[in-house]
């Protein structure tokens, strides 16, 4: 897929309200009945193999936000979304269905939006892989339009990247050190980088000298920002802050702590072994083509540093 493409498709923007679970047994005969006459879902009468083609999209978003204690992690929550398109050039609108695959049971909680599709498990049949299944209805061709959202288990807790710091004083000076790092298991670069550095009351934010060059101090915020545009599976990199104190310390007072956000993501990569397909719907055949694209974001907070 063209890059700018994933990136509108994965933006998390949508007008759609989201959610409220369905499903039913009648979900195939409403929304003929609900586009009857309508371009979107009426199928032809006399249905001749290859001649009825339904060119999709699915775009899915998986966010990750976990936090450190000292090092030791105390939360991981991750989300994802599944957003899908029907595209003009197909020769038909009509429903689809995706197939939802868990084989390693990733998901604890799924919910459908019930504007675009309708939950059909309970007709699984017997040599069908998937986990969950879902009927979908598009209003128009070339929209993206969220269908599924999802909850992830706490059993999985991946790690795409951690960051170590040190503080020192030294009389009326300060130094931070930070490095991040980058897991070697990562499928795919990080990127869009940023790390936002907390600095406390006891800390002259503004006299703030960076190494490498690049750390931006924000008074309001009182935070340094680095930008880095990637980093590839396995690399690291050191990042340096000194400051001023308002006075020296005295051995008993305790160091400094400089919180640290971090936010990044990874193209064509989730966290989740969640696979996803389409095809064609009951009494809707159709050669259905699919394009998949994902990533995940990832938001990284470490504190007591």
């Amino acid at each position: 897929l063209d890059s700018p493409s994933v990136s509108s498709i994965l933006s998390g923007n949508t007008s759609a309200s989201f959610f409220s679970t369905a499903g039913d047994d009648g979900v195939l005969e409403r929304l003929k009945e609900k586009r009857k006459g309508d371009r979107v879902g009426s199928p032809k009468i006399s249905y001749v193999p290859g001649s009825r083609k339904l060119f999709t999209t699915i775009a899915l978003n998986e966010d990750l936000i976990c936090t450190y204690h000292g090092s030791k992690l105390s939360s991981c929550v991750i989300n994802g979304v599944v957003q899908v398109q029907l595209k003009s050039a197909s020769t038909a609108f009509v429903p689809f269905t995706i197939l939802l695959t868990d084989d390693k049971e990733h998901i604890e909680a799924i919910e459908d939006n019930s504007e675009f599709s309708s939950n059909i498990s309970h007709q699984i049949e017997e040599g069908e892989k998937c986990r969950y299944k879902y009927v979908v209805t598009l209003p128009k061709p070339d929209c993206y339009y969220p269908v599924l959202k999802y909850t992830c288990s706490e059993n999985l807790s991946p790690v795409p990247l951690r960051v170590q710091s040190k503080v020192r004083t030294h009389g009326k000076n300060c130094r931070v050190a930070l490095q991040v790092s980058s897991n070697p298991s990562n499928a795919k670069k990080l990127t869009s980088i940023s790390i936002l550095l907390s600095v406390p009351e006891n800390v002259l934010g503004e006299t703030v000298i960076t190494q490498p060059d690049g750390g931006v101090w924000n008074a309001e915020k009182r935070s340094v920002m680095w930008c880095v545009k990637e980093l590839g599976e396995g690399e690291k990199f050191l990042l340096q802050a000194q400051f001023a104190l308002v006075e020296a310390l005295d051995d008993d007072v305790k160091i400094p702590t400089f919180p640290v956000m971090i936010r990044c993501q990874s193209m064509s990569a989730q966290l989740s072994e969640v696979e996803l397909d389409c095809v064609d719907a009951k009494g809707f055949p159709a050669d259905v083509l699919m394009k998949f694209a994902r990533r995940f974001r990832l938001q990284l907070h470490e504190l007591d540093l």
